[in-house]
């Protein structure tokens, strides 16, 4: 197990100078270990930040676990069907409460006619 001594000069080795470096996945891969060991013993990321001298914000996001993956789409058998046509029969309902179903156009517009 890496030290936090240890950790802290490879993070500081990476990370030095005007242009600061993208620190390297193995490094990463070293504060992770030992995150999860001091997590595992009961220490706060600010302490286990204190100890690697990285931002705890920092220290957690190297140690969140990656989302997983979604899963590629899969295709699934369909079964096309024909839309069922539209009913071309109306209703005509009266005011006294009279119903009647199924008629078309003409003999709707002919009820009508003869009830008016």
């Amino acid at each position: 197990m890496t030290a936090a001594h240890e950790i802290r000069n490879l993070i500081e080795h990476t990370t030095t100078g005007t242009h600061r470096r993208r620190v390297p996945e193995e490094v990463k891969q070293q504060v992770r270990l030992y995150a999860e060991h001091r997590r595992a013993q009961g220490a706060t990321w600010q302490a286990i930040a204190r100890e690697t001298a990285l931002a705890a914000r920092k220290l957690r996001t190297w140690c969140q676990k990656p989302l997983p993956t979604a899963s590629p789409p899969v295709l699934r058998p369909v079964q096309v069907v024909e839309k069922p046509k539209a009913s071309t029969d109306l209703l005509l309902v009266a005011s006294t409460g009279l119903r009647v179903e199924g008629l078309g156009v003409e003999e709707a517009a002919r009820l009508i006619r003869l009830l008016a």
